[in-house]
């Protein structure tokens, strides 16, 4: 299920056994944790978080009895094997809660790995991807109302594309836009003023702006950026990693590899081939072709710091801007 649904799951029915979180935003798995172990009360005695466990350890603390509460949750940070865990889901203990954060990598067809698969596909899954804009737009209402502030739907949309829809960010610049606008309303234009795009979303618009020949755009969006993100090599690094993943987005057919390969969520991989169609196969290679002889000029002193922004943007261009 999505994070958006769980509220109403924990509503409408007692607590699963287990949950799995998975997912890449930080704040919004907290979020998870934080609904499912509200069951537990006098969480001091039955709330228990482990960071890196034996599958042992979490048995023993499975098997433990709650005190004062008719809960138990145990909370495991990363689990990196289910070796004494694999009959558990056909005899779970009645009063316990398992919720398991995040999985260690194993080997590909590992044993080990195989069994830890199977013991995580048993719990049910709480998918702690990045929330859409109308989570976000209701999420800010409610977090205005804490400073006496409006938050206009164009604001929390455009706060949303800054971050891409990670509530980790989206949680600390909605408290500085709603505190400097106490009594207010925050507009789009507050965002713009006030809140840095993260530098996936500045590639975006430059690599946008670039393969639409916009120039200026381009320059506009780059000045725009951190200035650790417009340093030459990592403007590389994010530029490459940009369109390499649309490139792979073309020519891997099968999804749930492309996912694994790309080490993104499957469901964000319909956005990135959608993406990658308006370019084609072709002329995303020649795009990593011109970056990488660009990177190469940069590292061997044939292309100068200076003059490195201006060729990567021409290279992100496929050669349609000046300069290169």
């Amino acid at each position: 299920m999505r994070f958006t649904e769980l509220k109403s799951s924990l509503a409408s029915a007692p607590p699963s056994f287990g949950y799995y979180l998975t997912g890449d935003d930080e704040y919004v798995r907290s979020r998870a944790v934080d609904m499912i172990t509200a069951a537990a009360s006098y969480p001091e005695f039955n709330v228990t978080v482990l960071d890196s466990p034996s599958s042992g350890a979490v048995l023993d603390e499975l098997n433990a009895l709650p005190v004062m509460s008719d809960v138990r949750c145990v909370v495991v940070r990363t689990l990196s094997e289910a070796e004494e865990l694999a009959g558990y889901p056909d005899d779970p203990n009645p009063t316990s809660v398992l919720v398991v954060c995040g999985r260690a990598k194993g080997k590909r067809g590992d044993k080990k790995d195989v069994r830890l698969t199977a013991f995580l596909s048993s719990l049910t899954e709480v998918d702690c991807s990045p929330v859409d804009k109308t989570f976000v737009f209701r999420w800010m209402a409610a977090e205005g109302k804490k400073y006496d502030a409006a938050v206009t739907r164009e604001a929390a949309e455009l706060l949303w594309q800054y971050c891409r829809g990670y509530m980790t960010a989206i949680s600390v610049e909605t408290d500085k836009l709603c505190s400097y606008r106490s009594g207010g309303t925050v507009t789009a234009d507050d965002v713009r003023d006030l809140v840095s795009p993260s530098a996936e979303y500045a590639v975006w618009q430059l690599a946008e702006a670039a393969a639409a020949g916009d120039t200026a755009k381009a320059y506009a969006v780059l000045r725009s950026m951190d200035s650790s993100a417009k340093a030459p090599e990592m403007l590389f690094a994010l530029l490459y990693r940009h369109f390499r993943r649309m490139f792979y987005a073309l020519v891997t057919p099968d999804e749930k590899t492309l996912a694994k390969e790309l080490d993104m969520n499957p469901k964000s991989i319909f956005a990135v081939k959608r993406e990658a169609s308006r370019f084609g196969a072709a002329t995303l290679k020649n795009i990593l072709l011109r970056l990488s002889r660009a990177d190469g000029d940069l590292k061997s002193g044939a292309l100068s710091r200076d003059a490195a922004a201006e060729v990567l943007i021409s290279a992100a261009a496929g050669g349609k801007t000046a300069g290169w």
